[in-house]
């Protein structure tokens, strides 16, 4: 089985016109994390952060992530459903409910190689990678995931604060290096 994004594109969309979209993504995402080399074959063996978008519209995202190992991101919010099918490594996803201003734990969930998660439009959640190796995924969004404004809470204080894909990507590069001088025996071991 070959995977190729273009069609994949096209199922996400054909899906979108189904009475429960999510679900109808759901199994798209599912079928295609089946085959986790033929993902690799056509995206490309994770060995680095990734966000790379495949697709974007006023409908629906596609992104392709790869988190580092030992990954902690922030808890955040989508504001919009997002499926995410997962096809190498460990994804632990912490969910939180609003509290006022802050946000609390109110449960944990564990994706990993060919799993596929679902998140609500009012869904709060972190993400940690806690293994040693990469975890690679595909994201479909239920709208333009760079068009909303949302927010993001910080892991010590617990206070809100606009989303920043700037510092996202700080994170991701930070904790790659990080895990790469650690691996080689540089500084931090």
């Amino acid at each position: 089985m070959r995977f190729d994004v273009d069609d994949f594109v096209e199922q996400c969309r054909a899906a979108l016109d189904e009475s429960e979209p999510q679900l109808a993504v759901r199994d798209v995402v599912a079928r295609a994390v089946s085959q986790p080399a033929a993902i690799k074959a056509a995206l490309g063996t994770p060995n680095g952060w990734k966000t790379e978008p495949l697709h974007i519209d006023d409908r629906f995202t596609v992104l392709h992530f790869i988190w580092p190992p030992t990954l902690e991101l922030f808890p955040h919010e989508h504001k919009m459903w997002s499926t995410v099918g997962i096809y190498g490594g460990i994804e632990d996803n912490t969910l939180y409910r609003r509290d006022g201003d802050r946000v609390v734990v109110s449960g944990h969930r564990r994706g990993e190689a060919g799993d596929v998660l679902l998140l609500g439009a009012d869904a709060i959640h972190s993400v940690e990678n806690p293994s040693r190796q990469w975890t690679a995924a595909i994201h479909v969004y239920g709208s333009d995931f760079f068009a909303h404004p949302r927010l993001q809470w910080d892991l010590k204080t617990g206070e809100p604060q606009p989303f920043s894909l700037a510092n996202s990507k700080a994170l991701l590069a930070a904790t790659e290096a990080h895990f790469r001088s650690e691996a080689s025996g540089g500084p931090g071991v």
